[in-house]
């Protein structure tokens, strides 16, 4: 199982630099230091502003886990699902 701010890494480049900037109220310094500086600590604004972003993902960014029955997934739990339902996909 990845960790917290693995998971939080993994949304944040889903999102990219300039949503992250343009719809939340963290500035891009900060963004950048948390997707590029491994060793930095994740802060509950960057999970809250994220989890905002991608509220499906809330769950498994703080847990780990997905709950697809009330609607927590994760990336890779949507990629496999995108993949199950067209065959000949990658």
């Amino acid at each position: 199982m990845s960790m917290i701010n693995e998971r939080v890494r993994t949304v944040a480049s889903m999102a990219g630099m300039d949503r992250l900037v343009r719809e939340t109220p963290i500035g891009s310094n900060r963004w950048r230091t948390v997707l590029y500086n491994k060793d930095v600590r994740i802060s509950t604004d960057e999970i809250e502003a994220l989890g905002k972003l991608y509220p499906a993902y809330r769950w498994w960014m703080v847990s780990g886990e997905v709950a697809p029955e009330i609607g927590q997934t994760s990336p890779e739990y949507d990629e496999a699902n995108r993949n199950l339902a067209n065959p000949n996909a990658g």
